[in-house]
C-alpha cells in the first residue's frame, strides 16, 4: 500500500511539479516489498536533503534502513522503530513510513548523541550549538524558517534532558520530536542514523526552509475537578509508589472509578492525568501498573506534583479544528510531519474512530509514527501529536 505524493488535490493540475515533501508507505512485510513502496511513494522528490524513516520494531530495520541509504547517498537519512505507522492509509502496529524532504526548499544539518545512559547536558549542548552554526552557515537567505526534529531511543529515559539541551542550545528555533517505540513490548527501540540502526541514542536534525512552516503540539483532554498529589516517586525511572500516600494503582484505580484489575493500556489510554506548568496542562500517561502496585509513566514526575484526572474530547472534532487552524495560518498546506502517541491510536481502536482519522490524515497529508512519548519545545510529553505543518510557499 502506498501513496506517491508531495501535492494535496488540489495540486493535481500541477502534477509536474518536484514533490517539496514527497511521502510513501508500505504495509508490507517483506523488506524488498517494503523498499519498493517507499521509493516509490518519494519519486516525485528528485534531490532529497533529508529522509526520515519510520518502521515498526516487528519488521527488520536493517534490511530497510541500509538500502534506503545507500540508494540515496547524497541525502542524511534519519529514523527510528516504532509502535505503529500513521498515514492515510495506515494507522496500526505494522508497517513503514518514509518521508523525503527536497533540498531545494529544505537544509538540514543533524547531530547524533550517542551513549544516553552516560548523558552529559554540556557536551550535548555543544554539539548541538555547532550543528546549528553549520546550518546557519550553509542556508541561503531565502530558508529563513528553522526547526529542529528530535528522534531519541525511547527506553533510555533521557527525553526530558535531551529536550533542555536542545531548547538551549537552539535559543528560539521551534522544536518537535518523539521517542522510538517497540510496539508496547518495552524491549528495545532503536535510531537510525545514515544507515546505521542504534540504540541507547538520539538525534537532533535542525532545518531551515524557505517555506512557511509551524511546530505545534495537539491534545484533546481537558481538566476535571479530581486530583491526586505524588507523595512517592522515583523521577529518573519514571514510576510513581503512592498517590495521596495510598498505593498508587489502587489510587488511580479508585479516582477512575475501577478495580485495580481491570487496568489495562486501553483504560490508561482513556483516563491519563494531567500536571500544569506554566500555566498550561500537559498530559502525564500511564504505560504499566508493576507487581508492587505502582505505576510507570511515560514522562518524569516528581514527589509534590498535583496530578489533575482528564476527560477527553471527541479526537476527531479536536484534530480537524487544530488542522483547519494551522492550514489557514500556513495558507494552506502542503503536507504535515506527526508524532502521535501510541495512546492516542489505542484510544481510537477503543472507540472504534479509525476509519474517521485515516480520513483526516488523508485531507491534511498527515504522515508519521505511533511513539513512547512526544517532544514541543523544552517539554516531554505524552498522549500527545506533535507535528511539523508545512505550507504550501
Amino acid at each position: 500500500m502506498l501513496k506517491v505524493t508531495g501535492m494535496s488535490d488540489a495540486d493535481e493540475g500541477t502534477a509536474t511539479r518536484p514533490a517539496v515533501l514527497a511521502r510513501g508507505w508500505s504495509a508490507a512485510s517483506e523488506p524488498s516489498q517494503i523498499l519498493k513502496d517507499l521509493m516509490s511513494g518519494i519519486a516525485g522528490c528528485d534531490n532529497p536533503s533529508l529522509l526520515a524513516v519510520f518502521v515498526s520494531s516487528h519488521l527488520p530495520a536493517d534490511e530497510i534502513v541500509k538500502p534506503l541509504a545507500a540508494a540515496y547517498p547524497n541525502a542524511i537519512l534519519v529514523g527510528c522503530t516504532t509502535a505503529g505507522s500513521l498515514a492515510p492509509e495506515l494507522y496500526h502496529a505494522e508497517g513503514a513510513v518514509l518521508i523525503a524532504f527536497d533540498s531545494e526548499e529544505f537544509s538540514f544539518e543533524t547531530c547524533l548523541l550517542t551513549d544516553l545512559h552516560e548523558f552529559s547536558a554540556v557536551d550535548a549542548r555543544e554539539a548541538i550549538e555547532n550543528a546549528y552554526l553549520q546550518l546557519l552557515r550553509k542556508s541561503e537567505p531565502e530558508q529563513e524558517n528553522f526547526f529542529a526534529m528530535l528522534l531519541l531511543d525511547g527506553l533510555a529515559r533521557r527525553e526530558e534532558q535531551v529536550a533542555a539541551s536542545a531548547y538551549t542550545a537552539l535559543e528560539e528555533v521551534p522544536i518537535f520530536g518523539a521517542s522510538a517505540g517497540d510496539n508496547l513490548n518495552f524491549d528495545a527501540t532503536q535510531i537510525f542514523y545514515r544507515g546505521a540502526v542504534l540504540e541507547g541514542a538520539a538525534l537532533v536534525a535542525i532545518g531551515a526552509s524557505r517555506r512557511r512552516i509551524e511546530v505545534f503540539k495537539i491534545e484533546h483532554f481537558r481538566p476535571t475537578a479530581r486530583r491526586v498529589v505524588v507523595t512517592s516517586a522515583d523521577p529518573e525511572l519514571r514510576v510513581v509508589q503512592t498517590l495521596d500516600a495510598e498505593p498508587a494503582a489502587e489510587e488511580y484505580a479508585r479516582l477512575i472509578g475501577i478495580p485495580v484489575s481491570e487496568l489495562t493500556p486501553e483504560v490508561y489510554a482513556g483516563h491519563p492525568l494531567l500536571v500544569r506548568i506554566g500555566g498550561d496542562y500537559h498530559i502525564r500517561a500511564v504505560q504499566k501498573v508493576d507487581a508492587q502496585g505502582a505505576l510507570h509513566f511515560y514522562c518524569a514526575i516528581d514527589t509534590g506534583s498535583v496530578l489533575t484526572l482528564a476527560e477527553p474530547e471527541d479526537m476527531r472534532d479536536n484534530l480537524i479544528e487544530n488542522m483547519d487552524r494551522l492550514n489557514e495560518r500556513l495558507g494552506g498546506l502542503e503536507g504535515v510531519v506527526c508524532f502521535d502517541c501510541i495512546l492516542r491510536r489505542l484510544e481510537a481502536e477503543r472507540r472504534g474512530i479509525k476509519p474517521d482519522l485515516l480520513d483526516i490524515f488523508d485531507r491534511y497529508g498527515m504522515v508519521g509514527f505511533s511513539t513512547y512519548g512526544e517532544q514541543f519545545q523544552f517539554l516531554h510529553l505524552s498522549q500527545t501529536l506533535t507535528g511539523l505543518a508545512i505550507g504550501r510557499a
